[in-house]
C-alpha cells in the first residue's frame, strides 16, 4: 500500500481542532497514522477522509479512468472548516 501525506492547505473560516495551514500527518503503508511533533488530528475530519485515504493507498489497482487518481483536495465535514491536500509519497 502506498504512503500518503495529508496536509492542511486552507482554513476557510474556522477549525475547532485548531489546525493550522501547513500542519500534516502521514498514512503509512502498514496501516498506521504518523503525526509529527506533538500535533493532533481532528477525529471528525479524519473520519470523513478515511474512505478516500484507504482507496488512494491502492490507487494503482483502480481502473485508469477512476476519479481517485485526479483528486487530491478534500474538505473536512464542516463547510467552513479545513481543506486538506492528499499526496502520495
Amino acid at each position: 500500500m502506498k504512503e500518503l501525506k495529508v496536509e492542511v492547505v486552507e482554513i476557510k473560516e474556522r477549525c475547532g481542532a485548531r489546525h493550522k495551514v501547513g500542519d500534516y500527518f502521514f498514512i503509512r503503508g502498514e496501516g498506521t497514522i504518523e503525526i509529527p511533533g506533538e500535533k493532533k488530528v481532528c477525529l471528525y475530519a479524519l473520519n470523513s477522509l478515511f474512505p478516500f485515504l484507504t482507496t488512494k493507498q491502492r490507487e494503482d489497482e483502480l481502473p485508469h479512468d477512476d476519479w481517485i487518481a485526479e483528486t487530491e483536495i478534500l474538505c473536512c465535514p464542516d463547510p467552513k472548516g479545513v481543506v486538506f491536500k492528499v499526496s502520495r509519497i
